[in-house]
C-alpha cells in the first residue's frame, strides 16, 4: 500500500528553491494540488521577496545516483498565502502539461487517531542530497491551535526539507495535511511555563489540516479535487 501511495505522489512532489544571486537555494518540498500548475506548501519557508522556482525529480526505476545538482527549475508565484496557518498556494508562471489523479484532498475530520499516514519530500536538500523519500508514521493526535487551526501530530522526527510537504491518509491515499516540522510544544504552552521551561526537543511532527488549505483554492475560483 505504500508502495501505490509513493507511485502515485512521486511526480507531483517537487523540490522548493529560491533565487539568491545567480545561485538558487533549496527551502524545502512544495506539492501539487490542481491539474492548472497549482502546488501547496508552508507558508514559513517563504520569506522576504525571492524568486521562488520548483524543480521536479527525475523519473527513474531502481537504484538512484544521490543528486547533487538541480535540473530544470520552473518558476512559480505566489497565489495565496495564509501567514496565521502557515499555507502558501502557488502556480507555475509558465503552462506546463500536468496529469494527475482526482480526488486527492482528503477529509481530516474523518481520519481517527491512530491511522497510518505516509509523508514524502526531500529531507536532506538543505544539504546538497536532492532525493525523494517516502516515510510511514501513525496519527497519534489531532489538535486546535490558539487561532483554530486543525493540527495533526504523527509519530515521527520530519527533518527540515520534508517541510511543505503532504501528509497523506495511507488507507485512501487522499492528503490530509501539509507538513510543517518538527512539533515545538512551546508554541502552545502557557506564557508562564514559556518563561520557565527549557526548550523541549520533540521527536513528534506537525502537519496543518489540508481543509485550511482548501479555502486558499477556492479564492482562485478553483474546485478542489
Amino acid at each position: 500500500m505504500l508502495q501505490d501511495i509513493y507511485f502515485q505522489y512521486k511526480n507531483a512532489c517537487m523540490m522548493l528553491f529560491r533565487r539568491e544571486g545567480d545561485e538558487v537555494v533549496f527551502r524545502g518540498t512544495a506539492f501539487l494540488v490542481h491539474p492548472d500548475g497549482y502546488l501547496l506548501t508552508a507558508a514559513h519557508l517563504i520569506t522576504g521577496k525571492y524568486e521562488l522556482m520548483a524543480v521536479p525529480v527525475e523519473d527513474a526505476a531502481g537504484f538512484v545516483e544521490v543528486h547533487t545538482d538541480t535540473v530544470s527549475p520552473i518558476r512559480l508565484e505566489i497565489r495565496q498565502i495564509d501567514r496565521e496557518r502557515d499555507l502558501a498556494l502557488l502556480k507555475f508562471t509558465e503552462e506546463i502539461e500536468i496529469t494527475m489523479p482526482d480526488h486527492i484532498i482528503g477529509i481530516p475530520d474523518e481520519v481517527p487517531i491512530g491511522n497510518s499516514v505516509a509523508t514524502l519530500g526531500f529531507p536532506f536538500g538543505f544539504y546538497g542530497v536532492y532525493n525523494q523519500l517516502i516515510k510511514q508514521a501513525v496519527v497519534c493526535s489531532k489538535i486546535l491551535s490558539g487561532n483554530g487551526t486543525g493540527i495533526f501530530l504523527f509519530d515521527t522526527m520530519v527533518h527540515d526539507g520534508n517541510r511543505g510537504g503532504p501528509l497523506i491518509n495511507i488507507y485512501d491515499g487522499r492528503i490530509i495535511g501539509v507538513v510543517g516540522g518538527r512539533f515545538e510544544p512551546q508554541e502552545l504552552m502557557p506564557d508562564y511555563l514559556k518563561r520557565s521551561e527549557a526548550p523541549i526537543r520533540s521527536d513528534v511532527a506537525y502537519a496543518v489540516s489540508v481543509e485550511h488549505a482548501a479555502a486558499l483554492i477556492k479564492k482562485e475560483a478553483l474546485t478542489v479535487i
